[in-house]
């Protein structure tokens, strides 16, 4: 029997399923020496300072699951120091304790889609960025059987939904959890195709099987709801590993290489490319965007970690 994710509906009339199952480099300034002055050292850069009291906040609170860092009613979103305790553990730890939250890549995926809206120009492709909560949906979808087309009303609304909002864009990006890794899946309307975006080490590892695999409920998910538009077709639609994609070099990362693909790739290619430094960089960056971004509106708690900034 499948077990619908509860959900409920945004002031937008967009649908958010509540937490599912898969809801889960410094650099050196060289300074010359004078016979005639001593060495001094510039100041650190303020986001740069910002980012270091930003970590060094999150550590002290970090098993803290009361200690709210990023809240935001519209659309709603709650961020505890606890989810966001990955974030602080070093490279020489790497394991699961340093694997981004599903919670996280939520939060920060409703920044980009904030940015993409401002960047989107006349001629920008229409992109949907959907986080976990859409994969369980989906496989929920997916799992009811083949031959019982009967749903609720609420359902049938739902779906009707959902396809709608699929078909006013060119690309519908899939973050999704299979087995405790993170990938991304772009439904491209103009290639007709299902896009897998993932780390070409560990998609040469994985093999077509794993995304076929982690994929099959919710392209089934998917079909329900285009059969609803008169779009049945594209459950016909194959399944496009993209090769020769930047290489993840440790186990932890795949999280922040979804936030890659989902920000970078526009159907085709990625608009730059990225190095295994930059996201190691961008690991430490996400942290002080979530909680000093224009979403959080916790204001006193920005003050109170600018306050800890050192000189």
């Amino acid at each position: 029997m499948a077990l619908k994710p509860s959900h409920a509906r945004t002031a937008g009339g967009e649908r958010n399923a509540k937490k599912g199952k898969h809801s889960s480099y410094t650099t050196s300034l060289t300074s010359f020496n004078r016979p005639t002055s001593r060495r001094v050292q510039a100041p650190a850069p303020v986001v740069d300072r910002r980012e270091d009291a930003t970590i060094a906040f999150i550590k002290a609170h970090a098993d803290r699951k009361d200690k709210l860092l990023v809240s935001s009613e519209r659309p709603h979103l709650r961020v505890r120091a606890d989810a966001m305790r990955s974030l602080t553990v070093p490279m020489s730890q790497d394991g699961p304790e340093r694997k981004i939250s599903g919670v996280v890549l939520d939060a920060y995926l409703e920044l980009l889609r904030r940015r993409q809206g401002a960047e989107r120009g006349n001629n920008a492709r229409h992109v949907l960025l959907l986080g976990v909560e859409e994969q369980d949906w989906l496989q929920y979808l997916g799992s009811l059987p083949k031959t019982d087309e009967r749903l609720t009303d609420q359902d049938a609304a739902d779906v009707a939904a959902t396809a709608a909002r699929y078909l006013q864009n060119d690309m519908v990006f899939f973050l999704v959890n299979h087995r405790e890794h993170f990938f991304v899946a772009v439904l491209n309307f103009a290639r007709a195709e299902y896009q897998v975006l993932d780390s070409g080490n560990y998609a040469r590892h994985n093999g077509a099987r794993f995304y076929e695999e982690a994929m099959s409920k919710i392209r089934d998910g998917v079909r329900r709801c285009m059969e609803v538009a008169g779009r049945a077709h594209v459950a016909g639609w194959r399944l496009r590993l993209e090769p020769g994609l930047p290489e993840q070099a440790d186990e932890s990362s795949c999280g922040l290489f979804a936030l890659k693909w989902m920000e970078l790739w526009d159907g085709e290619e990625l608009a730059r490319s990225f190095s295994m430094d930059d996201v190691h960089a961008f690991r430490t960056k996400l942290a002080e965007e979530l909680v000093f971004s224009e979403l959080n509106e916790m204001q006193g708690l920005k003050e109170e970690i600018e306050s800890k900034m050192t000189t």
